[in-house]
């Protein structure tokens, strides 16, 4: 049996150099082709996910997983991107992204290529409590196609959270969705007195561990 765990870090706060780099890039671009949050009008009691992650990850799995989760304050809504920009065909179509969760296959080698090139078309400001990572397919490491350590350095260096767990295993994917659910609510405002800059500089930095169990 392998265990699988995140040891804390210590405390991080967002890098002003990444904020920086990030917002360079940002006018550097379509303005059309960057995502925002709070391009559109949100919806009353409504937060959407946008999930961004290669062709062949499990995006729809997690987001029946996600819709099927029983939050009693407001209404979950999941859209999926195999990547970054957006079409812009069905733009006037599109609610407001509250949230983007970019999911990462460890035994798919375009899955962290397709996050890396997608990240550059998100505002600076998701990165301030609106975002986090999700790998899958992360505990068996003679599977692996990518580095964890890696993905560990992206996540941290976008300052943004990094869950993990077994898609095959159902109750592994609730409860990676129900941590989503949490940061969700925060992100869009539901959670009174708690904004997600708040969770953001509280946040901490982790260390992706692989142990036998003997």
């Amino acid at each position: 049996m392998r265990i699988i765990s995140l040891l804390s870090q210590g405390q991080y706060q967002p890098s002003a150099f990444f904020i920086a780099q990030n917002l360079q890039i940002s006018r550097e671009m379509d303005g059309s082709d960057l995502l925002s949050p709070m391009q559109k009008v949100p919806d009353p009691r409504t937060a959407t996910i946008l999930i961004v992650g290669a062709e062949v990850s499990p995006k729809k799995q997690f987001a029946e997983c996600l819709v099927n989760i029983n939050v009693p304050d407001f209404l979950i809504q999941v859209r999926m991107a195999s990547y970054l920009p957006l079409p812009k065909d069905n733009a006037d179509q599109r609610p407001n992204i509250d949230f983007v969760v970019f999911m990462m296959e460890m035994n798919n080698a375009k899955s962290l290529a397709t996050v890396h090139d997608s990240l550059k078309y998100l505002d600076a400001t998701f990165f301030m409590g609106r975002v986090c990572f999700v790998v899958t397919q992360g505990g068996d490491d003679s599977i692996h196609c990518t580095n964890i350590k890696e993905v560990t350095r992206l996540c941290d260096a976008y300052s943004s959270p990094m869950l993990s767990g077994n898609f095959d295993d159902e109750e592994e994917r609730s409860i990676v969705g129900r941590q989503v659910i949490q940061m969700v609510e925060i992100a869009a405002g539901f959670k009174a007195d708690v904004s997600p800059l708040l969770v953001q500089a509280t946040g901490q930095s982790y260390q992706y561990i692989v142990e036998d169990d003997v």
